[in-house]
């Protein structure tokens, strides 16, 4: 068999998806041949160079340290093409007999554009969250032959191998098949993976780019590792309940790797790729027990990696905390969400008091590791005064770097039923995730949602006698647009 994966990503948005680099492993193993049409390193006509942000020290929510070369200096003498007709060009060279494609909500539409494009005659498989969230309307595409839901691992080499025997696949369980007259068969899902038994993800898949990893002024090799599945928690903007209903019977939910597995990848994937800094994925790291956070400490201390990652305020003890800087963690993620109590509590659903989050950043901020801030703004019931709450819990915590995104109502989250937000624009179009200002679900105008967005950080660590003119920024005249502009070259030059 032949696979090509289309990996549909923004331009320059980097890293390389795990989910992909596993099932190109599983698939290899299987003595399949694997190839990547990959639309992150394809230099559109709208590319317009943006190095002078970064060495300017601003680049979208976060202020940055400058590096000696960034993503942009990469790509610079990368020439313009056109993106679907390279993907034909693809196949007309690789002749795939699948086409495999993994998509979120906020890319569905631009994978949807070049799918639509492409003459092929082999079958196209398409899986990821919208598709387990949104079967019915992904196997409605005419192009669409095949949704996988959940978890691809066992459907996928499963596909594979009926196809190569040329034997009936309607009947694989995760898979909706559609015949050619159009009838789907919706098959019952399968028990969740034993995280155990998955390969070392294949990264040559995948163009060396994606491994640039800049932090605190250096440049490293690395990329994603998850060495989990699943989250014990139900945050309201997140589709995880959701998930967890439509996989009821499947297994336990949440789920962690045996620390000897995730060993045994990491060394493997520094040897192969010489990578020394990860970002694992895990929705939060510290959950994991204290003998396996000590087994991972061992393991990884001799590889002398760094490492970041995401943890929530309830797990951070300074036991586990040292343990993790023992590993070589350098870098933690920290959920505020809200700084107002009640929206945390009763609008996200996150039960976590402003008194655990600043004990918490305490205790990994005596441990000598750098912390960033998950914020979200334009919250149902939200007030521009809520807003500051958030921007003050950070100013009193002293955060260093604070990721700030509108929310965005996915479908199926519980903010999106309560609301009954519609995740498609009146001309059938997904709302892209810098466009979440627009469902208007806090009680400010979306443009104000969205100025605050852009100006969060400034507040922040600008002293608040620049807070007024930080607001006379909050619009899109030519003045305004020059002062956030000093004022960012100011912020960058006392972070």
């Amino acid at each position: 068999m032949k696979i090509l994966f289309f990996h549909p990503s923004n331009y320059l948005d980097i890293g390389i998806p795990e989910g992909i680099a596993i099932l190109s492993a599983l698939l290899k193993k299987e003595g399949h041949e694997v190839a990547l049409f990959d639309t992150t390193f394809l230099k559109p006509d709208s590319y317009k160079d943006k190095r002078h942000e970064y060495n300017a020290g601003m680049s979208g929510p976060a202020i940055y340290k400058k590096t000696s070369y960034t993503i942009e200096d990469l790509v610079m003498d990368d020439p313009i093409v056109n993106p679907a007709r390279e993907f034909q060009k693809k196949i007309d060279e690789f002749e795939p007999d699948l086409i495999a494609v993994s998509v979120m909500t906020t890319n569905y539409d631009f994978a949807m554009k070049y799918i639509r494009k492409i003459k092929t005659r082999c079958p196209i498989v398409v899986g990821g969250v919208h598709p387990t969230l949104c079967p019915d309307e992904v196997i409605a595409e005419d192009s669409v032959d095949i949704v996988c839901l959940g978890e691809g691992e066992g459907a996928l080499v499963e596909l594979c191998e009926m196809i190569d025997k040329a034997k009936d696949y309607t009947f694989i369980k995760n898979l909706w098949v559609k015949n050619k007259n159009g009838k789907v068969t919706k098959n019952a899902v399968r028990p969740f993976v034993d995280l155990n038994k998955l390969p070392c993800p294949d990264w040559s898949l995948f163009d060396a780019r994606h491994l640039y990893r800049p932090f605190m002024g250096n440049i490293y090799k690395g990329s994603f590792y998850i060495s989990s599945r699943g989250c014990p928690c139900d945050c309201t903007y997140c589709v995880n309940k959701i998930l967890k209903e439509k996989f009821t019977g499947c297994g336990q939910y949440f789920r962690y790797q045996e620390p000897e597995v995730t060993l045994a990848h990491i060394r493997e994937l520094k040897e192969k790729y010489g990578a020394t800094w990860f970002k694992f994925g895990d929705d939060t790291f510290l959950l994991k027990p204290i003998e396996k956070l000590r087994k991972l400490r061992d393991g990884l201390k001799p590889l002398k990696i760094q490492f970041g990652c995401s943890v929530r305020p309830d797990t951070v003890t300074d036991e586990k905390v040292k343990l993790a800087k023992e590993m070589g963690c350098v870098a933690m993620s920290i959920g505020i969400e809200s700084g107002n109590e009640y929206i945390r509590r009763n609008i996200l659903n996150r039960q976590i008091s402003n008194e655990q989050i600043e004990k918490a950043f305490n205790i990994i901020d005596s441990n000598n590791i750098r912390i960033s801030t998950f914020n979200l703004i334009g919250l149902p019931t939200e007030t521009r005064k809520d807003v500051f709450e958030t921007i003050e819990l950070n100013k009193k915590l002293k955060a260093r770097s604070a990721n700030v995104f509108v929310v965005y109502p996915f479908p199926g989250s519980q903010i999106s039923i309560k609301y009954k937000t519609r995740y498609k624009d009146k001309n059938g179009k997904i709302v892209p995730m810098s466009k979440a200002y627009t469902f208007g679900l806090s009680k400010m105008t979306p443009r104000e949602v969205e100025w605050l967005r852009k100006t969060f950080n400034l507040y922040l660590y600008l002293p608040k006698e620049l807070w007024p003119v930080i607001k006379l920024t909050e619009n899109s005249s030519a003045k305004a647009r020059k002062s956030y502009e000093a004022l960012s070259n100011f912020a960058s030059t006392i972070v």
